[in-house]
């Protein structure tokens, strides 16, 4: 089972306009060769983000942590929709143990079903 590190990045109401109805928190998952675009995320360049993210390769087509940080790009830009489907993927992709920023560990699917309840609550305050 492979751990990735997970930061949990504090964003601005206006950054993130799913958080700002429901979670001002975004958990983004990064790796040091900065395949899973979490610098970008992090700067708020969600279309850069998006772009690195969607394009698949044979190993990071079902990749769980590719996908939640897809979807938070997604969300992001405002495409909700794309968001939920990402956020969907990744509930549903092979499973892992993530290491949060702040020591705990939470899996995948925890994370992804975290990211999907905080967009529908989003959609619902609308």
């Amino acid at each position: 089972m492979r751990i990735w590190l997970v930061g949990t990045l504090a964003l601005a109401a206006a950054a993130l306009p799913f958080s700002a109805q429901a979670d001002d928190t975004m958990t983004v998952v990064g790796v040091p060769s900065g395949a899973l675009a979490a610098k970008s995320l992090i700067a708020g360049q969600y279309q850069t983000a998006a772009e690195r993210l969607s394009q698949r390769t044979p190993d990071s087509i079902n990749d769980p942590a590719r996908l939640i940080n897809l979807g938070n790009a997604y969300a992001g830009l405002g495409r909700m929709a794309d968001a939920r489907d990402a956020y969907r993927a990744a509930a549903f992709a092979p499973d892992e143990m993530l290491a949060l920023a702040d020591g705990s560990e939470a899996t995948a699917r925890q994370i992804a079903r975290k990211a999907l309840r905080r967009l529908n609550a989003a959609y619902a305050m609308k």
